[in-house]
């Protein structure tokens, strides 16, 4: 066993500890004896008021107070703030990751959250200069300037376009930034057939002739679904309606509750999945929020995408990109964004002109790229 590496990352969202977790798996699959893969939390168990501020914070305001995340999101582009954020989780942040390093022998990092960034720059340098860092920045095409802070690590981006943000804008020598197609699960790699769509219908109990429409916005669940599942019934449809909550308990228990009062057989509610590869291979249209991953596998799958919301900054990029693609739509009322629905559902020409629009784009999973280049670097 010649490489321990380890893969920092915090739970804001889906979007780092899943491509951490592809990633993973994806170099165990590739080296199963040369190298070792280690999943870290980025603060440990002792740091439970970091954990609760960046990881239980981002969950309530991005759900619940959108003004309040756009207010932390521009103070922490200011140096001072980085700074001081970086002072506050360093108090015991240091020493534990310092210990894991030690005590674990890792010979290389991977970060997978920009608010890491520092500390381990910092704990790298006191420990073992020599061990690598790689920050792979999970934005593809608007990111925090966190991300970009500190100049002393080697960076991973999924877009020209940040390539050169980070070159000309950031001062990043374009020798430490490496471009790689966007990384997806391996689950990602091929389209449904006919026959594989129709036996997941049967095994989730689909109706096999309906039209499916899939409400899902990442781990914390789409935070305006409860009023498209309302508006849904309102409208009396036939279509079957599936929703994702994710680890959201409160959104799935009044969706469960609106369901149970319309005593409407076709629509099915779930939490927390691990088979949403089905979901999405067999859906004609996907309502969802402007998260990488969310965006990425949806446009892989080739499906008609609505946005009802996207987080201001970092997921912007994300929705226009699919736009000026047109292969989706960001509307904002849930009448208009059940609307607008039925519209794709009831159009195969539409759909097939979608279809047609995300083959161009012509998108490939860099899973494998990445894992080999971590390997290697």
């Amino acid at each position: 066993m010649n490489q321990k590496i380890a893969f920092f990352y915090l739970n804001t969202g889906g979007g780092h500890v899943g491509p951490a977790k592809s990633l993973v798996k994806e170099i165990n699959r590739l080296y199963p004896t040369e190298c070792e893969t280690i999943l870290q939390h980025g603060f440990s168990k002792r740091m439970k008021y970091s954990r609760f501020f960046f990881e239980d914070g981002y969950r309530l305001t991005t759900n619940y107070f959108e003004a309040g995340y756009i207010l932390f999101y521009r103070i922490t582009t200011l140096p001072v703030s980085k700074y001081f954020g970086n002072y506050l989780i360093s108090i015991h942040g240091e020493r534990d990751i310092a210990r894991f390093i030690r005590d674990e022998g890792i010979t290389k990092i991977v970060c997978m959250h920009e608010v890491l960034i520092m500390i381990l720059r910092k704990v790298i340098d006191t420990v073992n200069p020599k061990i690598p860092l790689i920050t792979i920045v999970t934005d593809p095409f608007t990111a925090h300037n966190l991300w970009f802070f500190k100049k002393n690590n080697t960076l991973i981006v999924f877009s020209e376009k940040l390539k050169k943000d980070a070159v000309e804008k950031y001062g990043f020598s374009p020798e430490r930034v490496h471009v790689f197609p966007f990384m997806l699960s391996r689950n990602f790699d091929h389209m449904y057939t006919e026959l594989e769509k129709k036996e997941v219908m049967q095994r989730l109990g689909f109706p096999e002739n309906n039209k499916v429409l899939l409400i899902a916005g990442g781990g914390e669940g789409l935070k305006n679904a409860a009023s498209l599942v309302s508006r849904f019934i309102k409208e009396k449809r036939i279509e079957t309606l599936v929703i994702v909550c994710g680890k959201n308990k409160s959104l799935r228990k009044k969706i469960d509750r609106l369901v149970e009062k319309s005593g409407q057989s076709s629509i099915f509610v779930y939490g927390f999945v691990d088979f949403m590869p089905d979901l999405l291979n067999i859906s004609d249209c996907v309502i969802t929020k402007g998260g990488a991953s969310t965006v990425m596998e949806v446009l892989a799958c080739r499906k008609p995408v609505i946005f009802s919301t996207y987080i201001r900054g970092q997921e912007l990029g994300n929705v226009l990109y699919a736009i000026h693609n047109g292969t989706g739509w960001f509307i904002k009322k849930p009448a208009d964004i059940i609307n607008q629905a039925m519209k794709v559902l009831e159009d195969q020409k539409l759909r097939v002109s979608i279809q047609e629009k995300c083959e161009k784009l012509s998108l490939r999973n860099g899973i494998e790229e990445i894992a080999r280049f971590i390997y290697n670097f």
